[in-house]
């Protein structure tokens, strides 16, 4: 091991990425590829090296992880391929894309790992989900000595799983986030300001994340908040009524067949 990670795209997720990593006294050399030239301001805070081409940089590194929009696999592939040693490992953190596709691009037959994390990575809490086929505990090592410094690896069994895992755990830090959303405006709907709706908000999504941390029986949550005949209930009904339940399910069954066929229109 060279201790050499390339990393190739430079969007939210990798920012996220490299918060957590720089909040930890990391071994490994990073480099970032993407060809847009303004990234390379704000990766200075992140003490990385950056690139707007591929170049030996990718022969020398142990880790090449893909954090790049599934709709540009091929060409990223077809371009790093002329760089790419035998000895790389590829990590793959690209919706939708599975492994056998992108071997089927690459020039040498090297491990091609499907991962997928969420943006809280950056506060070093995300799980990183993964499958490889075949299997290998060598290469699973390397892994382990890179994510499990800033976030926890977890295996997953087939590519299904990683699909569920897009739509249910990638996408969901935006689920909390839109409902967030909702109950801010409901605050300023109601004669609250805008820093005041901000404030309770996100106090109220904070305090409660803490007690379902304790807690591990949602229910006994709810029923120790909603009385009967109380505020509360009234407003569960209402919710249960417009069957808030089954229309949240559909939504992540959507992603879940988008992350399944990412590159249909």
């Amino acid at each position: 091991m060279t201790n050499q990670v390339t990393i190739i795209g430079a969007g939210n997720l990798t920012t996220s990425l490299l918060t957590a990593i720089h909040r930890k006294k990391f071994p490994y050399k990073i480099n970032v590829i993407d060809i847009d030239k303004k990234k390379r301001v704000f990766l200075k805070n992140f003490n990385v090296n950056f690139f707007t081409s591929y170049t030996d940089i990718l022969t020398e590194s142990d880790l090449i992880i893909l954090m790049v929009k599934p709709n540009n696999y091929n060409q990223v592939i077809e371009e790093m391929n002329p760089y790419l040693s035998k000895k790389a490992i590829i990590v793959s953190f690209m919706a939708g894309i599975e492994s056998s596709l992108i071997k089927s691009k690459l020039n040498h037959n090297v491990p091609v790992v499907r991962c997928m994390t969420n943006i809280t990575i950056s506060d070093s809490e995300s799980y990183v989900f993964y499958h490889m086929k075949p299997f290998a505990s060598k290469i699973v090592k390397i892994l382990d000595k890179f994510f499990n410094s800033f976030s926890k690896l977890k295996k997953c069994i087939n590519e299904e799983d990683i699909n569920k895992i897009t739509a249910l755990y990638g996408s969901g830090p935006a689920y909390y986030v839109y409902f967030n959303q909702i109950i801010k405006d409901v605050f300023i709907n109601m004669g609250y300001s805008n820093n005041d709706a901000t404030t309770f908000t996100n106090d109220l999504m904070h305090g409660t994340s803490k007690i379902i941390e304790r807690n591990k029986e949602s229910d006994n949550i709810i029923s120790s908040i909603a009385s009967k005949g109380g505020t509360t209930q009234a407003a569960l009904a209402e919710l249960k009524n417009n069957k808030i339940n089954s229309i949240v399910s559909k939504a992540i069954k959507k992603a879940y067949m988008k992350s399944r066929n990412i590159l249909k229109k």
